[in-house]
């Protein structure tokens, strides 16, 4: 994680996101000005203009001239499968795999996890977090939560010598899942598990599986956008 210091458009960046986050700014609405934003933030008129132009850029504002700035509207959901393991598309690349493993544990299934996997909240539950790196650079984080009736083994596993992916697929394939895909920033732990910056932007895959009518898996892919390309085809 780099420890210099942000530069101040970048935190006037993260404080207009962070206020879009929690529901300060929602969509539609007008936010401060450039002046009123370097006011508040101790900056020039000109570091505000850059931090809210990138904005603009990247989607998450719209500016309309003579009138203000205004919180962009969400962008339409779609359909989209995306079945992949992360360890074959680095061998495949030909790239060395190196797996880093933080935690793999036994918890009570957080209430949010809970709704989603369709359990009650505070169950016990397996968990683990885990970094994929291509030639040493990580290109995934792996937050995942495994339902301990499907894989009881699943704490035994050495998953720096295999992935998760792998080895829930030796038991058995999923029959369904459940896929969304956001842009989003990174929390604090997770730029650092990353090395990014907090600014830094990320694709986070959430996807769920079954495997016949029983939630075996949630899991949050979480990917930085600068180091990753989803490539879809068909057979057409």
């Amino acid at each position: 994680m780099l420890s210099q210091p942000q530069p101040l458009y970048e935190q006037i960046k993260l404080h207009v996101l962070e206020r879009i986050a929690d529901g300060t700014f929602r969509p539609g609405a007008k936010i401060p000005s450039e002046n009123q934003l370097a006011a508040e933030l101790g900056s020039s008129r000109l570091t505000a203009h850059r931090a809210l132009r990138e904005l603009t850029v990247s989607g998450v504002l719209q500016r309309i001239a003579g009138v203000g700035t205004f919180v962009a509207p969400p962008r339409a959901s779609s359909t989209f499968v995306l079945l992949h393991n992360i360890a074959d598309d680095i061998r495949n690349r030909g790239e060395v795999l190196s797996i880093r493993v933080h935690a793999v544990e036994q918890t009570s299934v957080p209430p949010d996890i809970a709704q989603r996997m369709g359990t009650r909240a505070r169950v016990p539950v397996f968990h683990s977090l885990i970094v994929y790196c291509a030639n040493g650079s990580p290109v995934q984080l792996e937050d995942r939560f495994v339902s301990p009736v499907f894989a009881p083994g699943y704490l035994n596993q050495n998953f720096t010598s295999y992935s998760t992916t792998d080895y829930l697929q030796s038991i058995a394939l999923p029959t369904r899942t459940e896929n969304e895909i956001q842009a989003v920033l990174p929390t604090a732990k997770e730029a650092q598990l990353l090395e990014l910056n907090e600014s830094d932007p990320c694709l986070v895959v959430t996807r769920k599986t079954w495997v016949g009518d029983d939630v075996t898996t949630f899991t949050r892919f979480i990917h930085p956008g600068t180091r990753h390309t989803f490539i879809t085809r068909d057979s057409r």
